[in-house]
């Protein structure tokens, strides 16, 4: 007489099944792995800011400006009236913003304003996606941090 199919056998069944989907699991998770992988060694890592605020989320809602760009790292030939502006993380982008100019404009790395514009009202600044930008610096401040001070001078 056979046993049906609903009735549990008498002896029971090896767990030999059981053992061969753990083993086939872990084999996966130990070749596949089950994080991210390591950046290649060509893709340079974005610095972290000194100033706080500069690496935070969008949607951290908490402030209202990201802090004002670095002006040593901005420079500014006065000759050629040209801004060199330093590559930005992620999808940040520079805007620079004319005195006439109700808000700013996306501009390159490099960067040529116009003749006779007025380097105290025009300003610098980033922006992140998300609508979120950075406090303004403005084109005389960055060509001021890029003299030497007085206050460097030897006493003689």
């Amino acid at each position: 007489m056979t046993a049906l199919r609903i009735t549990r056998p008498a002896k029971p069944r090896p767990p030999r099944t059981r053992q061969r989907a753990w083993f086939v699991c872990l084999a996966a998770l130990g070749v596949f792995g089950c994080g991210t992988g390591t950046p290649p060694a060509g893709d340079p890592v974005p610095a972290a800011s000194s100033s706080p605020g500069a690496n935070d989320p969008d949607w951290l809602t908490s402030r209202e400006t990201l802090p004002a760009p670095d002006v040593d790292r901005i420079e500014y030939d006065a000759e050629k009236r040209t801004l060199m502006l330093p590559e930005l993380p992620s999808r940040d982008r520079w805007m620079v913003q004319l005195p006439n100019e109700p808000k700013g404009r996306t501009v390159g790395y490099r960067h040529r304003l116009p003749a006779g514009v007025d380097t105290a009202r025009t300003l610098v600044f980033y922006a992140r996606s998300g609508v979120k930008v950075s406090a303004p610096v403005t084109v005389a401040a960055i060509e001021a941090g890029r003299r030497p001070h007085a206050s460097f001078a030897l006493d003689r």
